[in-house]
């Protein structure tokens, strides 16, 4: 059990840390085609076409949605911690079950029906318009079950360790609900 546990976590580091080199290069990429589409607007008098759309659809969702994982497991999203701090440390205990039951179910269902929504979007071949050709919109569709997914897998591994009592990273410690 330990070892898949183990194997499990270095697959979500892993992938944390590939969304956010994908957030980072879509962050660039905003970046420069914003930039380039002040200054051709500004100086030439003749903008980027399709700049807005890029930003909007394809590099907008890039920036946020592969970072969601290592965002959650960083302990820097608001905590319910602070509501518990007076009680008896059994009601702690329970309350963190429940918390961890509730993100594991609620990130499942977007899991599963982020799913859903991406397949139909390429099965339906969702684009948009951008200048005077479509451009397919569906595979970004992907990104949600691969964000919500691996938060799933975070809060699953939060949870295996609260059960196991092994060392690890504890989303509603006394620690990370204190922001230490």
């Amino acid at each position: 059990m330990k070892t898949i546990l183990t194997y499990l976590e270095k697959v979500n580091n892993v992938m944390k840390i590939f969304g956010l080199y994908i957030a980072g290069i879509a962050l660039v990429g905003m970046m420069v085609m914003i930039f380039g589409d002040v200054l051709m607007r500004n100086v030439f008098d003749k903008p980027l076409i399709g700049t807005y759309e890029i930003v909007e659809y394809f590099l907008m969702p890039l920036l946020i949605l592969p970072a969601l994982p290592y965002t959650y497991s960083s302990g820097i999203l608001p905590r319910l911690g602070e509501l518990k701090e007076k009680l008896k440390p059994s009601v702690k205990t329970t309350i963190d079950y429940m918390i961890q039951s509730i993100e594991i179910f609620t990130f499942g269902l977007l899991t599963y029906y982020s799913f859903i929504f991406a397949f139909d979007g390429m099965v339906d071949g969702v684009a948009t318009a951008i200048g005077l050709a479509f451009i397919p919109l569906w595979p970004v569709y992907f990104f949600l079950p691969f964000a919500f997914g691996f938060v799933f897998l975070e809060a699953l591994l939060s949870t295996l360790h609260m059960i196991l009592k092994t060392p690890g990273k504890k989303l509603y410690s006394e620690d990370a609900s204190s922001g230490g």
